[in-house]
């Protein structure tokens, strides 16, 4: 899952360096702050282990779900560039929708992913037969059951007949 995401250009690295150094600068402040007794802990009634831990467990919490925000908004906006989608649109949208819904409405209606043609490398959706730029065919029809069968395909997946033994034409 992680090299996935690597792979998308998500920093999952630096989002682990923020979370990692975020943490311990929120966390030094708290201890600092329960040994001198400056702004929280400033009340006796306050001076608790047990209050430390819970500040420690929530900003815990809170900033891993805010890395994990940062992460997702980055995601979506590699992966919406790589589904020929406005990147900039659907990571706003993502952003500024509460409840987390904007990233919910992307994953249910992104398109799929888009492939590149081996004549003219130019992005095509995969559900295209010929290449818009340079003509080349991707798909063929079975001769036995007339299903879209891909380039390079030995056996028709709907029938199971064998596509190199028969003349099959081009869509």
């Amino acid at each position: 899952m992680v090299n996935k995401l690597i792979d998308n250009k998500v920093p999952v690295k630096g989002l682990v360096v923020f979370f990692i150094v975020s943490l311990v600068l929120l966390w030094s402040y708290f201890v600092w702050d329960y040994m001198n007794r400056v702004l929280i802990f400033a009340s006796p009634h306050d001076r608790h282990v047990a209050v430390l831990g819970v500040l420690c467990s929530a900003s815990t919490m809170a900033l891993l779900f805010l890395t994990a925000m940062v992460g997702a908004w980055f995601y979506i906006y590699h992966d919406a560039g790589q589904r020929g989608m406005n990147q900039w649109l659907w990571t706003l949208i993502a952003i500024f929708t509460p409840n987390l819904l904007g990233i919910i409405i992307y994953l249910v209606i992104r398109r799929p992913l888009l492939m590149e043609c081996p004549g003219c490398q130019a992005k095509i959706a995969p559900r295209m037969v010929f290449c818009p730029h340079c003509g080349r065919p991707f798909r063929r029809r079975c001769s036995a059951c007339g299903a879209m069968i891909q380039q390079g395909y030995q056996f028709c997946g709907s029938c199971g007949a064998n596509l190199s033994a028969t003349g099959n034409e081009t869509a």
